[in-house]
């Protein structure tokens, strides 16, 4: 899908692009497929930038996968999130890296940590 097809979707169906996406890269790590990550990476920021470009900067929406089974959606959800509702998407970085479940929990704890310095600033 192409970002001009983006434009067409309502928020739920970007967030439900967003979702699936998300897991297919879950699965890509799973196979180490580093190309076919990188490209549902690029769809993942596609998806990210109609969200804010939303009247309202609708990217809020992807909360509703916050506590999603897949941990690569929930990272996902959260680092999006955390330009918009910081408190809401550190809580949610926090409990996936209390889970210990890597990379994922890795990743999180990794973004907590650069927060919490001051080397990423969320935008």
């Amino acid at each position: 899908m192409t970002a001009a097809q983006y434009t067409k979707m309502s928020v739920s169906e970007l967030v439900q692009e967003f979702e699936a996406l998300c897991i297919a890269q879950y699965h890509s790590t799973e196979r180490e497929e580093i190309s076919e990550y990188n490209k549902r990476y690029k769809r993942i920021v596609a998806v990210q930038n109609e969200l804010k470009s939303r009247d309202g900067d609708q990217r809020r929406a992807l909360q509703t996968l916050f506590g999603q089974g897949n941990l690569q959606v929930r990272y996902m959800a959260a680092h999006v999130n955390l330009a918009v509702d910081y408190d809401k998407a550190r809580q949610e970085l926090e409990a996936i890296a209390a889970t210990k479940w890597y990379p994922q929990a890795a990743e999180a704890g990794m973004t907590l940590e650069n927060l919490d310095s001051g080397f990423y600033r969320p935008r």
